[in-house]
């Protein structure tokens, strides 16, 4: 294909500047009309935020139609120095909505240059509440710490401060329980925990926490099963013999730790039958275990009943 010569050219390029001048030329004579149009307006609600939170997003815009010069108009249509429209709250939280028909008398005055014909905006919902202070004993809940598996407490759960102030609206805090169960977010621990945790609270974001964390600390260790054969200690039986067990000693299933687990021998417990729990019917008596270390869980017997065996005179 040729290229278009010189001439043509330059004549390609002066149609095309005739047709921006005039387009242009056209368009800024356009914006000297009057015209009506709906247009957009940022708010700003103006209360005393010291004393007053909103709980839900304030409405950020309302839609009214308006008169004007077409230079105005599209001024405002992109925005370019908007001033947002102010309302004033005297008392948020006792308002909760502010219908259309009262948006014209709150607003009209601050529209400038430009003349307001009507509000498109049917309602502005508002939700706003007093702030208050309030101070909350706090509790760990220990019950749902996430251990790996094999793992157990092998201490208290110890933790500072022991009580949270804070502070938000009053409808969130006054419905709160009286104590703040605190949960630890970690998962499968499997070492000594020593943690600043967060304090969270329903609607979180709107809350003001002080301290914002509790320091946590309790530690763990893994468990392994076990078990000890542990003599069994007749109680209250005949003096004369004629009533003896089947079974002298007895089998103790139980849960340590490993570091315990040397230290936890069959001179560690003891187990007892009492002649006087001697069910009269299979001559059955239940053992008790009376006595075990304390820092061993899950301890149980192998054994449900004992047989009580009588000599024959």
């Amino acid at each position: 294909m040729r290229s278009l010569r010189p001439d043509k050219t330059n004549r390609l390029r002066v149609i095309i500047l005739c047709v921006f001048a005039a387009t242009t030329f056209w368009f800024l004579n356009a914006l000297n009309e009057n015209y009506s149009t709906t247009l957009k307006y940022p708010l700003q609600f103006v209360y005393d935020k010291e004393k007053y939170i909103a709980v839900d997003e304030l409405p950020e815009y309302i839609q009214v139609n308006v008169s004007g010069l077409g230079w105005n108009l599209f001024r405002n249509s992109l925005g370019i120095k908007v001033t947002p429209l102010r309302i004033a709250l005297e008392s948020p939280s006792e308002l909760k909505k502010i219908t259309g028909g009262a948006l014209p008398a709150l607003i009209s005055d601050q529209i400038s240059e430009v003349e307001l014909n009507y509000v498109l905006t049917d309602t502005l919902h508002i939700n706003i509440d007093q702030k208050i202070t309030r101070t909350f004993p706090v509790k760990v809940d220990s019950a749902g710490i996430s251990l790996a598996s094999g793992y157990r407490l092998v201490n208290s759960v110890r933790y500072t401060p022991d009580s949270v102030t804070l502070e938000g609206p009053e409808g969130i805090l006054t419905q709160m329980p009286d104590t703040l169960l605190i949960n630890i977010p970690q998962k499968d621990i499997d070492e000594n925990f020593k943690e600043d945790v967060p304090v969270n609270t329903p609607n979180n974001n709107l809350i003001k926490r002080n301290p914002p964390t509790l320091s946590i600390v309790f530690g763990v260790e893994e468990f392994v099963e076990a078990s000890e054969s542990t003599p069994l200690k007749t109680v209250n039986f005949p003096e004369n013999g004629k009533a003896y067990i089947e079974k002298n000693s007895i089998n103790v299933q139980f849960l340590v730790s490993q570091s315990k687990r040397e230290n936890v021998t069959s001179e560690a417990f003891e187990a007892v039958v009492d002649y006087k729990d001697m069910d009269k019917a299979d001559s059955t008596i239940t053992p008790k275990l009376v006595n075990y270390p304390g820092y061993i869980q899950e301890v149980k017997l192998d054994t449900a009943k004992v047989k009580v065996r009588f000599n024959e005179e």
